[in-house]
């Protein structure tokens, strides 16, 4: 960690031409302070550059150069001041364009067993898990263009995480999170799954267009089904979905403790109790 304070790094950096970035998801900026940020005349690049991803990159976050303003004018400026939206600011000496791609390839994970997730690898409450992984193969990659990424702290302080400050990107190397890495993150792979799946076979199901909101979503559809008492992922996903579809299910069915029967006492997947029962 670098002994100097935000306020020294930022000049420091200014001093020697080194440019500045800011992340800000804009999915969590008011509403009106979304439109003024979208329209301002910051040069700003979507992270979600993928094409599947292209619904979400209003909400998503933005890399947006700051490198012409001085410390106190970033810290006070209205389009940075939304603590909660402004995901830190980053000195790197790698081109904006790269640094974005980089970042961009940063939000997909990889589980054990090859599993493809979205993660908000840039978030405050993430990103320092990552970085205190240095055992992992994928962490030179991670934050190697980086020299200094410094995320907002509770008490409105800065915490800074130091890279390798490469001037060019390295070979990808997907993020592969191990069994510790997903217990840390609180991360529910199952959650994730059934999100992917959903954005792809049925969209209409989601309240909301951001990606945050659309997990929170189907991780309480999860947490109902396993309130429920199911335990498998296959009957749990079967449940979110049904539940995700049907807000009012399944206490408008009358056969659901029936069901629940068949699957906890009679071992039925979850599927198969429901076809049982509604023949």
């Amino acid at each position: 960690m670098t002994s100097l304070t935000a306020s020294q790094a930022w000049t420091r950096a200014q001093l020697n031409a080194q440019p500045r970035y800011a992340i800000v998801e804009a999915g969590l900026l008011p509403d009106e302070a979304r439109t003024r940020f979208l329209k301002s005349d910051f040069s700003r690049r979507s992270i979600m550059r993928q094409n599947e991803f292209a619904e979400l990159r209003e909400y998503g976050p933005w890399l947006v150069d700051v490198s012409h303003l001085t410390f106190d004018e970033f810290s006070t400026h209205e389009l940075f001041s939304v603590r909660q939206a402004l995901m830190g600011w980053i000195s790197s000496d790698c081109p904006g364009d790269q640094l974005n791609e980089h970042l961009s390839d940063a939000l997909l994970a990889k589980n054990e067993v090859e599993e493809v997730f979205l993660i908000r690898s840039y978030a405050p409450e993430v990103l320092p898990l990552l970085h205190n992984r240095p055992d992992l193969p994928w962490h030179p990659w991670l934050f190697g263009p980086l020299k200094e990424w410094w995320l907002p702290t509770d008490d409105n302080d800065w915490q800074c995480f130091e890279g390798g400050c490469n001037k060019q990107l390295s070979e990808y190397h997907p993020i592969t999170l191990d069994a510790k890495l997903w217990q840390a993150l609180e991360l529910d792979p199952l959650g994730y799954n059934l999100v992917t799946e959903l954005e792809r076979s049925a969209p209409e199901v989601f309240t909301s267009s951001c990606h945050g909101d659309r997990l929170t979503q189907v991780e309480k559809a999860i947490d109902t089904g396993r309130k429920e008492g199911l335990e498998t992922p296959e009957d749990v996903s079967l449940f979110a979905t049904l539940n995700l579809f049907d807000r009012e299910f399944p206490g408008n069915w009358s056969k659901w403790s029936q069901a629940k029967t068949l699957v906890q006492e009679k071992k039925l997947p979850l599927g198969h109790a429901m076809r049982r029962l509604s023949e």
